[in-house]
């Protein structure tokens, strides 16, 4: 019995033993975990954390294809940061297959040797080995490169022509949607084109009319008047509230009958009470014109030139009148295409425009002038230095009047007093002549001529007493002229000789033998 008492004894201490330390733990479980590591440093955690290499070697995989990557040792494991682009699957120990899926960029991490590992760039994109195939095919003389950056296609290098360079666009665009275009076309690109227009427009006109009066002694026994045509209108007849019963004093106007512009002669008699009016013109025209208008332009680069002024055309809104100006003179717009090295292709549009004051209208006292306009726009294709006639017109219109009083208007003679002839020719001729050339830019002491160039200030001398505009006494000498620097403008008969100045056309130098 004393020894069961002290086997229970025990287990009572063992079981307040447990409970205290149960107790304890719940308390300050912190400090015992860290009792714990302190007292144990075989139990510390330690983490690494490693980079993996940004730039690997780069694979190009092409879209729908595969490539194999060999290895000089066994491939432990691969993994693609990226599976939506491509896969990977092993064919032999040291030897992996690259397919690809989609466009893009990923990478690719290989382990061998335990830990060992490398990084791999895959990038799939387009295969280009065809396109270049048809490039050299389609274009030989081109010298073109294609690069394949994911679904685009980009081209480098040279080319003869801007048509070649559309062959080649063209083709690349089979292949991609997505062309990028960094090819330079060879040979010169900027165009300059001589505009001539051409005018002569002529007229001519024959007119014959006559207009009179005759009256009795004081007008009181008869009168007469032709108003034919209106060339000079008679102003006789009966004074307002005269009375038909008795005798009707028929009188002239206040001031006399007027002579009008449209008389071009007038006799009378006046003890006879007789005035004859006559209308008797010939008139003959001549119109013209002559433009050159030269302008330079880019490959592709539409230019323009005017070379006129503006006129203000009133035009009435709501509540005001608002003020817009009309262009007028010599305009040159053209777009150049280099095709070949000596092939342009030219959309040109060239202009002649003046105002018109015989087809004005006048508005509020306002006389606004019409405009007489010729206007030429196409697209032509045409070598270097040649030309071409790119607009032109004959045109020839007759207009004849004839009119007379009926009866008295076909006697021989005398009917010649009762008739009247207006009789107009008009002929115009037009021609646009066209020519470009590929041209490249000169330096300045190549420049041969530019307008005033040769100009010197008259002395009091040479404008008071010689009446001269332009002197000639400080250019006794072409090389004592004064210059720009000394070096320019270089005058063409120092260059070319007095003989072959005559030629010179433009700031290009020496024209042809042709030429003037």
């Amino acid at each position: 019995m004393t020894f069961q008492r002290e086997i229970q004894a025990g287990r009572r201490w063992r079981a307040l033993l447990v409970f205290a330390l149960g107790v304890a733990l719940l308390i300050s479980p912190p400090a015992w975990g860290q009792q714990q590591s302190a007292s144990d440093p075989m139990q510390e955690v330690k983490i690494t954390v490693r980079d993996v290499a940004t730039e690997g070697q780069l694979i190009r995989v092409p879209v729908n294809k595969s490539v194999l990557v060999d290895f000089n040792v066994p491939v432990r494991e691969v993994r693609l940061a990226k599976a939506e682009f491509a896969e990977v699957s092993a064919v032999s120990p040291k030897q992996i297959l690259v397919t690809g899926k989609a466009f893009g960029t990923t990478q690719m991490i290989v382990w061998i040797n335990g830990n060992d590992q490398r990084v791999f760039d895959v990038a799939v994109d387009l295969e280009l080995d065809r396109l270049l195939a048809s490039i050299r095919t389609a274009v030989p003389r081109a010298r073109v490169k294609a690069h394949a950056l994911l679904d685009a296609v980009v081209l480098t290098g040279r080319v003869p022509d801007a048509s070649s360079a559309e062959r080649v666009m063209e083709i690349a665009g089979v292949f991609s949607a997505r062309v990028i275009n960094q090819m330079q076309v060879a040979g010169t690109q900027q165009v300059l084109l001589r505009c001539t227009i051409a005018e002569v427009s002529r007229s001519a006109s024959r007119q014959l009319g006559f207009n009179g009066w005759i009256a009795g002694d004081d007008m009181r026994d008869m009168f007469f008047i032709n108003n034919l045509d209106g060339i000079n209108p008679a102003n006789i007849g009966a004074p307002e509230g005269a009375l038909a019963t008795a005798d009707i004093p028929f009188v002239i106007g206040q001031d006399g009958i007027p002579v009008t512009g449209r008389t071009t002669l007038s006799f009378g008699f006046p003890r006879a009470q007789m005035q004859v009016f006559v209308q008797a013109l010939r008139e003959n025209g001549l119109l013209r014109v002559l433009a050159e208008p030269n302008l330079v332009a880019i490959n592709g680069q539409e230019a323009s030139f005017l070379a006129g002024g503006e006129i203000p055309i009133p035009i009435a809104t709501e509540d005001r009148i608002k003020i817009e100006f009309k262009e007028f003179g010599v305009r040159l717009n053209f777009t150049p295409v280099v095709l070949t090295e000596d092939r342009i292709r030219l959309h040109v549009a060239p202009e002649v425009s003046e105002p018109d004051y015989s087809n004005s209208v006048t508005i509020g006292g306002i006389s606004i002038p019409g405009f007489a306009t010729r206007r030429v726009e196409t697209v032509v294709e045409i070598g270097s230095g040649q030309t071409f006639a790119i607009g032109g017109l004959l045109s020839e219109r007759v207009r004849a009047v004839s009119r007379r009083v009926p009866g008295l208007g076909d006697l021989p003679v005398l009917g010649a007093l009762f008739r009247s002839a207006d009789y107009q020719l008009e002929e115009s001729e037009l021609v646009v002549l066209v020519t470009p050339e590929l041209v490249d830019p000169i330096s300045p002491n190549q420049v041969t001529y530019i307008p005033g160039g040769n100009y010197v200030a008259p002395n009091d001398f040479e404008l008071f007493l010689l009446g001269e505009l332009e002197g000639q006494s400080g250019c006794e000498l072409p090389v004592l002229c004064p210059r720009v620097n000394q070096t320019w403008p270089v005058r063409p008969a120092e260059l070319y000789g007095p003989a072959t100045a005559k030629q010179i056309r433009g700031p290009l130098g020496p024209a042809s033998g042709e030429e003037g």
